[in-house]
């Protein structure tokens, strides 16, 4: 009997070693994770205006978007980009020093004329941003593969959703299919767009194993709607666990931006509750 009791309770210990123990690996994770915002969420501020946001929400990583201006003390610079000339860069540097940010992507950039490709990579490496996400065509991937390397940086093909008849990237196959061979292009997938697209999110990371730099992380009230519908992580359909879980499989080590689409005026509370689902799970 007393042998028995012994069995039993080591076994117990055991499990519950087993159990704390991958508990434990859980929160390691998450609380290592990198996380960032996509500042078109706060697109409706300058660039000035809203990084001291992230201080308040205890974000560092900025995702600079070419969709907000940068200062009324510049009110020439409607668009952050290549554009800028020194002075105004110079500031762009002193504001997410001064605020403890670092710029970890650029983007989505658009253009129409290939030959902005290279000043947008030499922009990048000025600011010291390592990646720009861009829609664009497939056959500029070459180029965009040539400065990338020249400059040092990564490009990571954006998708939006099905709805967008520019190029089929909301497909995770297509964008595998042409990032493949290449050495300095990505993937930045936003599973919420995949969402709209009645794409499950989980397969599309699997899809793009490998070849993800930098992710567009939501949740969405509805899977498979079109209209865009941002939630705090975790109050929607999209089982944020599951699709936080296959990323830490593939060992994703890159930042995760919060890009919260709504309440545009006033949605700093919904980023820090994303950012603490972000941290515990």
């Amino acid at each position: 009997m007393r042998k028995f009791l012994q069995i039993v309770a080591i076994t117990a210990i055991t499990v519950c070693f087993c159990a704390c123990s991958s508990t434990a690996e859980n929160n390691a994770v998450a609380k290592h994770r990198k996380i960032g915002v996509q500042m078109y969420t706060f697109h409706k501020k300058t660039l000035e205006e809203s990084l001291p946001l992230m201080k308040k929400a205890g974000i560092t990583g900025v995702g600079l978007t070419a969709g907000q201006a940068l200062s009324k003390k510049y009110p020439n610079v409607k668009r952050i980009g290549p554009d800028m000339n020194k002075e105004e860069r110079a500031y762009l540097k002193k504001l997410l020093v001064d605020n403890g940010c670092v710029p970890v992507s650029f983007g989505v950039y658009y253009t129409t004329n290939k030959s902005d490709i290279e000043r947008a990579c030499a922009f990048a490496k000025d600011i010291g941003i390592p990646i720009i996400l861009t829609e664009s065509p497939a056959d500029w991937l070459d180029d965009w593969e040539k400065y990338c390397a020249k400059y040092g940086i990564k490009m990571a093909l954006h998708n939006h959703a099905i709805d967008n008849k520019a190029n089929k990237y909301y497909d995770p196959k297509v964008v595998r299919d042409l990032i493949k061979n290449y050495k300095h292009i990505y993937a930045c997938p936003d599973n919420g767009h995949w969402s709209r697209s009645k794409i499950d999110g989980v397969e599309g990371y699997k899809t793009l194993e490998g070849k993800i730099a930098i992710v567009h992380f939501k949740d969405q009230k509805e899977f498979g709607n079109i209209k865009n519908q941002p939630v705090v992580f975790g109050t929607g359909q999209l089982n944020t666990e599951a699709l936080l879980a296959e990323l830490d499989r593939q060992g994703f080590g890159g930042y995760f931006l919060i890009e919260h689409e709504t309440n545009y005026d006033n949605n700093l509370p919904e980023v820090i509750k994303c950012a603490e689902y972000l941290k515990t799970h």
